[in-house]
């Protein structure tokens, strides 16, 4: 995934990684607060290779970005709307100042403990920043949101992260319910 703080010049960056490598963008498009983003698939090494031109490409405009050779199998269908785990125990709550710093955050919580990530929401109608939740016992929960904010703090792009042990129940079924949370920034 690449962040740009330009359209005009993410779309010039996006043309010249396509041209580079064969890839497929899951998700091309502007996003709030008048940023462009980038988010695609390939092999490690079209995927590399097109990272590289599209942050060559982008200078100066290039906000974050993110290489992750074997992402956690349930980041992408969390991120597509597609994933409806039920809350156990715990949330945690991860929230950063990039897009780029969310998916790394919520790749390293899910690896490192038991836990099944909820929902992601990415800059839209949040001034550029993105969250994650997750579920777990609070033991897992807690190692999770350790693991996913120091990862978004050695990039510099943290904000704030919660856990909520045993939520109240009106929260659980906020969470819980089957609206899609990001629909306008869906992978298909």
């Amino acid at each position: 995934m690449l962040e740009w703080t330009s359209i005009a010049q993410g779309l010039l960056a996006a043309d010249a990684m396509a041209k580079e490598a064969e890839i497929t963008f899951l998700a091309l498009r502007p996003v709030t607060p008048g940023r462009f983003v980038a988010l695609f698939r390939g092999s490690v090494e079209a995927v590399r290779r097109s990272l590289g031109r599209g942050a060559e490409i982008g200078g100066a405009f290039v906000l974050d970005s993110l290489f992750l050779a074997l992402p956690h199998p349930t980041l992408l269908p969390t991120l597509s709307g597609q994933s409806h785990p039920k809350v156990t125990a715990s949330v945690g709550i991860i929230e950063t100042s990039s897009l780029c710093s969310a998916l790394l955050a919520a790749d390293g919580a899910a690896k490192t403990a038991v836990v099944q990530l909820l929902e992601m929401r990415l800059a839209m109608g949040l001034g550029g920043k993105a969250f994650f939740t997750f579920t777990g016992a609070q033991s897992d929960v807690e190692s999770a949101l350790h693991a996913g904010t120091q990862l978004a703090r050695e990039r510099g792009q943290y904000v704030n992260a919660v856990v909520l042990p045993n939520p109240d129940a009106r929260l659980r079924d906020a969470f819980m319910q089957s609206t899609i949370p990001f629909s306008d920034f869906l992978i298909a």
